[in-house]
């Protein structure tokens, strides 16, 4: 009898330690290792027969962890400081995650990622640039602010000529966004503007591009404006894969006359 009840009290107290240890709250390290394995753990896997594994991986949410505790303040700010190290694509995948899980508290950090050339010293696509502009820009919208940020992001030199494929996709995402709000005619002359001081820049996907210009303003499409941008992308040098759609936008646009052209 005496055992059973030693034995019993043991099992209880082992319970007891067990929920206590539970409730305890995770450290930051610990939630730290935590956030790295899920977020880096589709990266780590290879071969095709995995592709719908990580897709679904990818699918699911840091927030949903049993390990979480419900402070998505913590969870940004942590993700933030894993973000912020010599390892660029660790620091490409928690930025990427901040687009997520994000708030407002780390659109400093994001801003000075996205116009900092060193930010694409990358060999491959997206780079670190790319992915804080499309974090920032899932935080914040399509403010006043983000424009100003967008102006840099574009205008600031570039290091490499696939860097002009990640700008073009975030002018693409930002323009979705910019379609999906009503914006007043300041704010969508403010937005064109700043495609535009852009696109006579980007000789290496101007197709791409001037999609993304006539989808925000359909009156682009027949311009002065966008003859002066194919003129300009002309005169850098295009690619054979491009040059077709330059030369006849240009000899369409001079044939309407262009004399007669819109602004």
């Amino acid at each position: 009898m005496k055992t059973t009840k030693l034995m019993t009290l043991a099992g209880a107290a082992a319970v007891a330690v067990a929920f206590a240890r539970a409730d305890e709250p995770m450290s930051d390290d610990a939630m730290k290792e935590r956030i790295v394995r899920f977020v880096t753990l589709p990266s780590r896997m290879c071969g095709h027969a995995l592709v719908d594994f990580r897709e679904e991986f990818r699918s699911r949410k840091l927030t949903n962890r049993s390990w979480f505790d419900g402070d998505t303040n913590r969870l940004a700010r942590l993700i933030a400081e894993l973000a912020q190290t010599n390892d660029m694509e660790m620091s490409s995948q928690m930025i990427e995650s901040l687009g997520e899980y994000g708030t407002p508290a780390q659109l400093p950090f994001l801003y000075s990622c996205a116009t900092n050339p060193a930010s694409w010293a990358m060999d491959a696509t997206p780079t670190i640039g790319d992915r804080a502009m499309k974090a920032a820009l899932r935080i914040e919208g399509v403010t006043s602010n983000s424009v100003d940020l967008l102006r840099q992001y574009l205008l600031a030199p570039r290091q490499k000529p696939f860097v002009d494929w990640d700008r073009c996709n975030v002018c693409k995402y930002f323009v979705s966004l910019a379609n999906a709000v009503p914006l007043s005619s300041e704010g969508t002359n403010s937005v064109m503007g700043c495609l535009l001081q852009y696109a006579p820049l980007n000789n290496v996907c101007p197709k791409e591009l001037d999609g993304v210009l006539t989808s925000f303003d359909p009156s682009y499409g027949c311009s002065r404006r966008r003859l002066a941008v194919f003129r300009a992308v002309n005169n850098l040098g295009v690619d054979e894969f491009e040059i077709n759609y330059v030369t006849n936008a240009i000899n369409e646009l001079v044939a309407y006359p262009e004399a007669n052209l819109p602004d």
